[in-house]
């Protein structure tokens, strides 16, 4: 699925399943191949299906009315009723993301975000962090959008 935000960006992203009822009403079901994460944590999981419904509803005009999360290693699913503000929130989110990412692109300052996944990072030779220098960023000006692209 894809969709443009106003003039700075589309957002896209592919959805394992899709449900549309006889009454039209969607719902949106995301695989997990892991065990569902701690109650403290379901928000954080939630983004993505947020994400997805925001998609939707820009794309298709329709109002996902059900996420579901399902985690195919403990078969525990988490279940959300989005309503418009939940997704104009994720929109707000996610158009501060784009300003936050379009800064750091122009200034080629990316600060760190350590955490203890730091320890598991194959990156960690190029994080600052860890006494690592990154590759220089590429010349944006220069990509070539794929669907942009000629054929052949």
């Amino acid at each position: 699925m894809s969709v443009e935000i106003g003039d700075s960006f589309s957002l896209r992203g592919i959805i394992d399943r899709v449900d549309t009822a006889p009454d039209g009403a969607v719902r949106i079901v995301d695989y997990k191949t892991g065990r569902a994460p701690s109650a403290a944590f379901e928000g954080k999981a939630m983004f993505q299906m947020r994400f997805y419904a925001l998609v939707i509803w820009k794309s298709m005009g329709t109002l996902p009315r059900l996420l579901q999360l399902l985690y195919l290693g403990s078969g525990h699913v988490i279940r959300y009723e989005p309503d418009e503000g939940d997704l104009l929130a994720t929109e707000r989110k996610i158009r501060a993301l784009w300003a936050a990412i379009s800064s750091a692109q122009e200034s080629g300052h990316w600060p760190a975000n350590p955490s203890k996944l730091c320890d598991w990072c194959d990156y960690k030779r190029f994080c600052p962090e860890f006494g690592g220098t990154p590759p220089p960023l590429p010349n944006l000006d220069a990509w070539i959008d794929a669907d942009d692209a000629p054929e052949g």
